[in-house]
């Protein structure tokens, strides 16, 4: 190999590792909660990476975020709507501003691992849960790629809540852009156990905790 070639081959590998790769598909990039280089599960997939959770990003710019790792304590802090570091920060504002987050589940295994049935593995196994209801996917690695290249596709939305949960029936309150404690008490007087928002509503931290309290799980329009 001479030297022009090696420069083009170490140019080509930099630039794959810092997420800046000119072949990737069109579209808005994926966010990833990491240093770069950190998810080799994207590789061909436009990203930019977000190292820390100082700065709010403008999530009109991105398609999605993906988390490739996540520890006991950013786990918690996520189902609890709380940040501090970039994967808990990142997983609570793209849920704000209503964009599909990914969780590479082999991020996780150490859940699977830690004793299921004691105390704290089931503490563990709810705060996961919690994500979901929020719409948090957890995905393999392989498969991780193909949900990003399919974030930009609109899904047909629900015309209504299909099932009723076994704990309540479902509020409609796609009409509103932001929800605060106060239109979700009002929107389950009577009872309910699921919400059904638009795909981009914003859950005021407040309402968040009311229905952690509550128990009601939120789905969003368009979200499988």
């Amino acid at each position: 190999m001479d030297q022009a070639q090696l420069i083009d081959v170490v140019t080509k590998e930099l630039i794959r590792r810092l997420g800046l790769t000119t072949d990737a598909p069109q579209g808005k990039p994926l966010l990833v909660a990491g240093e770069p280089g950190c998810c080799d599960a994207l590789e061909g997939v436009c990203v930019e990476y977000r190292s820390s959770g100082d700065e709010t990003p403008d999530w009109s710019r991105y398609s999605g975020a993906a988390i490739p790792s996540l520890s006991e304590n950013q786990l918690v802090l996520a189902s609890f709507g709380l940040k501090y570091g970039a994967e808990s920060s990142t997983m609570v504002d793209a849920l704000l501003a209503g964009v599909p987050v990914y969780v590479i589940e082999e991020g996780v295994a150490w859940r699977r691992a830690a004793c299921p049935a004691s105390p704290l593995g089931k503490h563990y196994a709810a705060c996961e849960a919690k994500l979901r209801s929020f719409g948090v996917r957890f995905v393999p690695a392989a498969k991780l790629a193909g949900c990003a290249a399919a974030a930009d596709v609109k899904q047909p939305a629900p015309a209504v809540c299909v099932e009723a949960p076994a704990d309540g029936p479902c509020a409609d309150l796609r009409s509103k852009k932001v929800l605060s404690e106060r239109d979700l008490q009002e929107a389950c007087a009577n009872g309910c156990g699921e919400i059904l928002v638009a795909a981009r509503a914003i859950i005021t931290p407040l309402g968040l905790d009311w229905l952690r309290l509550k128990g009601i799980s939120v789905r969003r329009e368009g979200a499988k």
